[in-house]
């Protein structure tokens, strides 16, 4: 009986760490230039070779040019209206601080879990206690949008971010577009970088 209660337990830990990693959603990555003094830019503009680019890294059927009409004006509004909340306007002469461009990547991943990987590699007793099996294995389409903002007098990029997540091809239009907002403001969360003390 206690070891029924103890699977049943640890079923629904594990039921629980993955609605956990599920809702997480997007994950966000960002590096930027240490020297650059982020505090000086007020406007941006979009890069003359247009705002963005949709690489299909898969035959998935998709046109990426359709893509692209389709997903950019939600893309271009979503950026411009996180960077009005942090202080960056469009420019309207034609002479922006910074310039950006994004990139949106789709194609396959995946990801593994194995018994013993939380676990040091070599138990205080020497020798591994079990095989090092596979115990679970997804693959799934993944979209990652790759955002730069270039310094535009140096031409040179100054902050990237990263964001990733999986592709859920069953969602509505509407819901596409909450998530592409929700991730672009969850990805300039961290612009502008914060400051050393």
């Amino acid at each position: 009986m206690k070891n029924a209660l103890r699977l049943v337990a640890v079923i629904a830990v594990s039921l629980l760490l993955t609605g956990v990693v599920a809702l997480a959603g997007v994950k966000v990555r960002a590096d930027f230039d240490k020297e650059y003094d982020f505090t000086k830019p007020k406007t941006f503009g979009w890069h003359p070779d247009g705002a963005g680019e949709i690489k299909m890294l898969q035959l998935s059927g998709d046109d990426p040019v359709k893509m692209l009409e389709r997903f950019d004006p939600i893309m271009k509004d979503a950026i411009a209206t996180e960077l009005a909340k942090r202080g960056l306007l469009l420019a309207t002469n034609g002479k922006p601080d910074i310039v950006i461009h994004y990139y949106v990547l789709i194609g396959p991943n995946s990801e593994s879990q194995f018994r013993g990987q939380f676990i040091g590699a070599v138990p205080p007793w020497g020798l591994p206690d079990f095989a090092m099996t596979t115990t679970s294995f997804k693959v799934f389409e993944q979209g990652t949008v790759v955002l730069d903002l270039m310094d535009a007098p140096r031409k040179e990029i100054v902050w990237r971010g990263v964001a990733e997540t999986e592709i859920q091809r069953q969602r509505t239009p509407a819901e596409r577009e909450v998530r592409i907002r929700s991730g672009v403001a969850d990805l300039l969360k961290k612009f502008p970088p914060k400051a050393k003390k």
